[in-house]
């Protein structure tokens, strides 16, 4: 049957017994679901999957480093830049709500633009998102210029933050949505073929059966009846009258809905890929237990928010700075809270790095968000260790003064 065929038949009027065919659906590029950004959001694994990406990357808090000679970094908190990032981007929207649509957007098209507003020195003073589809980038001899479709205006390069994941020519990024249209596609019609089944409500999944012939109009009023008392999700579990000498027989779940809840159950697992999370964090937790989930949610950091992180860190610290302060400052942000694991891990950790003299107790306080203590900025190493060097000094300074006292 061909795909086309497949689907129409599943929104015809006539209710049917519940069947599935995996094969059918494979027979074609998706599933005939037309899929944009719009009807993606509707599939609730993409828009699940999105909304995990967004919030956990605008819950993470955002900093401005200087880094010394000497290697060591600073939290620069009293620069001007500090409050535009860390707080308020601009007067309408929070920092939350601005790395969430640079999130959304990435997610969605592979590309995100926020228009730089800056002072007579310079100096960017506000930050203001414009939405993926507004947006052309467009070379003028050899300079490229960013393009406002709605306000017409034409904005320098340097003058917009544009984020971007997967791209090919270093100038646009690819769109999960439409790269993956097909795999979303048949996600969607999977949903949409188990919401035609489910409206018929009915719990009771069966047959007819009767020795008897029936009149077309005996048919007619039966169907009627059924449709009218039956069909609707309310209906479930009411008592079944039946007439004309009528035998129910009743039908176990098939193997083609066994088929169709396998196929689903797919089809989540495609978006994870897509988008790279875990299925835990999709509540789906058919491969996960409670000794791995932990693991599974520092590889979620580790290799699905980093990439997105160290993008905008990079094209903020480029553009964002001026030309006087590149190389000294950049931006970072923390993720500190979310690598730190379980407590006992954490206790181990800081016990290990305490007694090596690598981390002082206030260091440890603040991954912890506590409050700093007095001398807690001492570094600390146990008596019993030393370097290699010193040891055999040591050895030897004490050979010699056996050798004197005999």
């Amino acid at each position: 049957m061909a795909i086309i065929d497949f689907f129409r038949n599943i929104f015809t009027s006539e209710k049917r017994a519940f069947q599935f065919d995996p094969s059918n659906m494979l027979s074609g590029s998706g599933s005939g679901v037309p899929v944009n950004n719009d009807t993606a959001l509707t599939f609730s694994a993409v828009w699940a999957a999105i909304r995990i990406l967004s919030e956990s990357v605008a819950q993470l808090p955002i900093s401005l480093i200087e880094r010394e000679e000497n290697g060591d970094k600073i939290n620069r908190s009293n620069h001007p830049l500090y409050n535009l990032l860390h707080n308020k981007p601009n007067e309408y929207i929070t920092y939350f709500s601005f790395m969430q649509k640079i999130m959304f957007d990435l997610c969605l098209n592979g590309n995100s633009y926020v228009q730089i507003e800056r002072n007579g020195a310079g100096r960017p003073i506000a930050l203001y998102p414009i939405d993926f589809d507004k947006v052309e980038i467009r070379q003028l001899e050899d300079k490229y210029f960013y393009f406002n479709t709605i306000t017409g205006e034409a904005i320098e390069y340097e003058e917009m933050l544009h984020f971007k994941i997967m791209t090919q020519d270093g100038m646009l990024g690819m769109s999960p949505i439409e790269t993956c249209a097909n795999s979303i596609s048949w996600g969607l019609g999977l949903e949409t073929y188990g919401n035609s089944y489910f409206q018929n409500g009915a719990k009771v999944s069966g047959v007819l059966e009767t020795d008897r012939a029936l009149s077309t109009e005996a048919i007619d009023r039966l169907r009627n009846s059924f449709d009218n008392n039956y069909s609707k999700i309310g209906d479930a579990n009411k008592t079944l009258i039946l007439e004309e000498g009528l035998k129910f027989n009743t039908i176990s779940m098939s193997n083609e809905a066994s088929q169709f809840l396998s196929s689903r159950q797919f089809s989540i697992e495609e978006i994870c890929r897509i988008f790279n999370v875990p299925p835990h964090m999709l509540a789906d937790l058919s491969k996960s237990s409670f000794s791995n989930i932990q693991e599974q949610s520092r590889e979620f950091v580790q290799y699905s928010l980093m990439p997105y992180l160290a993008m905008i860190e990079q094209e903020m610290t480029n553009k964002l700075f001026k030309k006087n302060e590149y190389g000294k400052l950049f931006v970072e942000f923390n993720t500190n809270a979310l690598l730190r694991g379980n407590p006992k891990d954490r206790a181990e950790y800081y016990r290990t790095m305490l007694n090596i003299g690598a981390i002082s107790i206030n260091e440890i306080r603040q991954k912890e968000n506590m409050n700093r203590v007095d001398v807690g900025d001492n570094l600390f190493m146990q008596m019993n260790m030393s370097t290699v060097e010193n040891i055999a000094g040591g050895i030897k300074e004490e050979s010699e003064e056996l050798i004197i006292e005999e």
